[in-house]
């Protein structure tokens, strides 16, 4: 009976350290969302695999691993390797803006941070509640009324940011 259990024990212990390598993976699938060239991910897979064979190169020769003409000799090589496919990923992300297949890198990024900040490219704010837009220095929306620069907490009186449901000092529903 004892046999067993310590059989029955090992068994879960082993599945519990080997289940991380049977569970599939989704982080190298998020990595190319949208990415249909396999070129791009060949290059992109080769950038980083010399990023990291940099940093193992110089973490071997800090500890002494490597003698000091074998690690110059080492890094200049793979920082050409790296060089030429940083070359080949900018030739074919210029490429690929030209025929237009790719919006600019510049303005994806642009277009993101006006989303998070909820200002539209042309530089005007918008009304969280009907969403009209107004400029920076208003206080109320013009056409609905809602307080822009937040509106007062009904139990402690701290002021809330627009969109608050509940009151960040208190905890009071600003309802």
């Amino acid at each position: 009976m004892v046999t067993v259990l310590i059989a029955a024990v090992v068994i879960g212990a082993i599945a519990f350290v080997a289940y991380p390598l049977f569970k599939h993976s989704d982080e190298l699938d998020v990595a190319f969302v949208g990415v249909i060239d396999p070129v791009w991910e060949h290059l992109v897979t080769q950038r980083d695999a010399m990023y990291s064979a940099i940093k193992d190169l110089e973490l071997d020769h800090t500890m002494g691993k490597l003698s000091d003409a074998d690690y110059r000799i080492l890094r200049a090589k793979y920082e050409a390797k790296a060089v030429a496919i940083l070359q080949e990923l900018d030739n074919l992300n210029a490429a690929a803006q030209a025929s237009g297949r790719v919006p600019a890198i510049d303005d994806t990024i642009e277009r993101e941070v006006a989303m998070l900040r909820r200002v539209p490219a042309n530089g005007t704010h918008k009304c969280p509640r009907c969403s009209t837009p107004h400029q920076p220095g208003d206080v109320f929306c013009a056409k609905c009324g809602t307080a822009l620069k937040g509106t007062r907490c009904p139990a402690c009186g701290r002021r809330a940011a627009p969109g608050d449901k509940f009151c960040g000092k208190c905890g009071k529903s600003m309802d």
